[in-house]
């Protein structure tokens, strides 16, 4: 008699194709992508859930108090019936949040950091009840935590104390910019060579003291350089640092130096990436850092801070600096543009620190831990 042979159905939360703009799409997108295109096996099967209503938008009172009371409907009724309905063993979801009932069901939840413990202050208050009420008592009962680093681990474990083997480590990789260009975009380029940095606007960027160390690096430079920082404002309110952002820059006289794109979309981040400088990453948090591997991807030099995960994903591709200390920022400016023999030693560690990442290897790594916790034999 032949063995029965039992498909195990993984299930994916898939709202956060919807929004609009942040770290989690991005994130959610690759990651199934990277499960679609991996040859699956034929006892297991991904199957995404997708809202049936469109996510509710606008920044109004209203509307982000509706905004919230759609997600805890989506994510603690729909989510869960829908899960049941589709028969799955495991359900993914990759945004802290996850249902605190699992009919039938086991849950995978991503922490890509600890930020909502570490910056309780930059959340909006319902948010962050939300996340004290559900998220946490549900990654508590979930078969695993999905952390992007082992820092972002070790401060998870720290806040959550739960047992270490609770959370695995997966980690992220660099997003393949389309070079396919839509649309112009609402900014021009610098004329003059340029530092970047990409992210959204948020306070832990540390992004006034960037501009600060900038300033007193223009001083001193031996021909003009421009700063071009693009991202838009925090989803938060709490979190947006662009008021502080614009006051730096209007302090320190740089209007024509520092350059403020908003949000840009891949189509135009290609070029942007191909045409800098360098990258500057001055952050004094982060849980994973995926724009140092996206400046690598383009084979910049880079300078980042040198706490938290950023040297366990940099590694010898970057030059460090204290993210606290403004001369010190200063300082590794002039060594990521002038200082060669530094340059080079980055430049050509880069390529080995790259292939320890992608997102391949983070499906396939996600698709594991979801049968090892259905005790299923891989």
């Amino acid at each position: 008699m032949n063995k029965r042979i039992f498909v195990k159905i993984i299930g994916i939360d898939c709202r956060d194709l919807q929004v609009a703009s942040s770290g989690t799409k991005t994130y959610l997108a690759e990651i199934i992508k990277a499960l679609q295109e991996t040859k699956e096996s034929p006892n297991v099967r991904i199957v995404l859930i997708k809202p049936f209503l469109p996510v509710i938008s606008g920044k109004s009172f209203l509307a982000k108090g509706l905004k919230h009371i759609q997600f805890f409907c989506w994510k603690q009724i729909s989510l869960p019936i829908l899960a049941m309905l589709k028969n799955c063993d495991v359900l993914i979801c990759t945004d802290y949040f996850a249902p605190c009932i699992t009919p039938g069901f086991k849950n995978i939840v991503v922490f890509h950091d600890a930020f909502f413990w570490e910056y309780p202050k930059h959340y909006n208050a319902l948010w962050l009840q939300l996340f004290k009420w559900f998220a946490i008592p549900a990654a508590k009962n979930a078969a695993k935590i999905i952390a992007p680093s082992n820092y972002a681990k070790k401060q998870i474990l720290h806040y959550l104390q739960v047992p270490e083997n609770h959370i695995e480590v997966v980690y992220e990789a660099p997003k393949a910019f389309s070079q396919t260009i839509s649309s112009q975009p609402n900014f021009k380029l610098p004329t003059v060579p340029y530092l970047l940095h990409v992210g959204v606007l948020s306070k832990h960027k540390n992004l006034p003291r960037l501009i600060e160390a900038f300033a007193e690096f223009l001083k001193t430079a031996h021909s003009p350089v421009h700063l071009l920082l693009v991202g838009g404002k925090s989803a938060s309110v709490f979190d947006d640092d662009l008021n502080a952002i614009q006051a730096a820059i209007t302090k320190h006289q740089l209007t024509n130096s520092v350059t403020l794109t908003g949000y840009v979309n891949e189509f135009h981040l290609n070029d942007i990436y191909k045409q800098a400088l360098a990258y500057v990453f001055p952050s004094y948090n982060e849980g994973f850092g995926l724009p140092i591997l996206e400046a690598m991807s383009y084979h910049l030099p880079i300078a980042a801070a040198n706490n938290t995960c950023l040297f366990e994903v940099g590694q010898d591709g970057a030059i460090y600096f204290n993210p606290f200390d403004t001369q010190q920022i200063t300082d590794s400016l002039h060594v990521l543009i002038y200082d060669t023999i530094s340059i080079k030693a980055c430049l050509d560690a880069q390529d080995a620190v790259l292939q320890q990442f992608s997102w391949k290897k983070a499906a396939n790594e996600i698709k594991n831990i979801c049968l090892q916790s259905l005790y299923y034999p891989l």
